[in-house]
């Protein structure tokens, strides 16, 4: 492949039933950053291939954490846009048995669905895109 593969949407925290349990049966839940768009990123860098993430995440040591999860995994995250404000959260009982999963989102006025689109500089976002 030649360039990077550009993936743009909401990074969230996945707050999820530990154990396979339902949501708060237990006092504790198990926390994961990842959203669509950065699921594919993280998995094409961990394939070998040059991925970007382009989104917005909050300022502050939980957005800094969601950045580092998607870094550490080899995505380029110099075109992620930092704001005031709050991540996205989506609360997840995991399927067990014949139970199918349940989710509940919590993504109003989070910095992703607030950010204008003048936030992107877009040509220098494409640049070098496949």
């Amino acid at each position: 492949m030649t360039g990077t593969v550009l993936c743009f949407g909401e990074m969230l925290l996945r707050l999820a039933a530990p154990d396979r349990g339902h949501l708060f049966q237990d006092a504790r839940l198990d926390a994961h950053f990842g959203g669509a768009e950065a699921n594919v990123a993280v998995a094409l860098a961990r394939l070998g291939d040059p991925a970007a993430l382009i989104t917005t995440l909050p300022r502050g040591p939980v957005g800094d954490a969601a950045m580092e999860t998607v870094r550490a995994a080899g995505v380029d995250v110099s075109r992620v846009g930092r704001a005031d404000g709050r991540l996205g959260l989506y609360f997840l009982t995991p399927p067990s048995g014949a139970r199918a999963a349940h989710i509940v989102y919590d993504r109003l006025d989070s910095t992703f669905a607030l950010a204008p689109s003048s936030t992107y500089n877009w040509s220098r976002a494409l640049d070098g895109a496949a």
